[in-house]
């Protein structure tokens, strides 16, 4: 279990060197910005002891129910940088109801700068397996980079959909 910020940057540190080599193969650096990591969890416990732990360590956390569970959408002190851009946010999703998740990072999720998200789509389908995704909230491309990490294609910001969703 990660028990401080440096215990959970280490970690994703081989993740964001997954999520880096695949953005340089696909020549995304101009194209697209990182929008978030997510880390989902294994239980109630691992959520909680890690939403905890960055309470102290982040300048704000939002935390929603989406699809029966909590996910707490949390802007970091300090960002994670890629080669997309710095991440400045963190997605923690608790447990599922079914039980089937563990504890890991499952994704990153990047949207398109320089392009439209379906010409984004097309040419990462022309070379990638692409799994599209639809879920109660979002429509989203995945593409498994290795480790059963994905690289998550999304159309926007997911704090400006929060926002306009959420917050109204």
């Amino acid at each position: 279990m990660l028990e401080t910020i440096h215990d959970f940057k280490e970690d994703a540190k081989r993740y964001i060197d997954l999520f880096n080599a695949f953005t340089g193969k696909h020549n995304l650096t101009d194209k697209a910005q990182a929008d978030h990591i997510c880390y989902k969890c294994g239980s109630k416990e691992s959520f909680e002891q890690l939403r905890v732990l960055f309470e102290s360590n982040s300048s704000w956390i939002y935390q929603s129910i989406i699809s029966n569970r909590r996910i707490a959408y949390i802007k970091l002190a300090e960002g994670i940088e890629s080669a997309l851009g710095t991440i400045h946010f963190l997605e923690l999703s608790d447990q599922k109801p079914d039980g089937s998740q563990h504890d890991g990072f499952d994704h990153i999720e990047a949207y398109p700068t320089a392009y439209s998200y379906e010409e984004m789509v097309r040419e990462l389908e022309s070379s990638e397996k692409v799994l599209k995704i639809e879920r109660p909230h979002h429509t989203t491309h995945d593409i498994d980079i290795g480790d059963k990490f994905l690289f998550r294609c999304t159309q926007g910001p997911l704090v400006e959909k929060i926002k306009s969703t959420e917050m109204i």
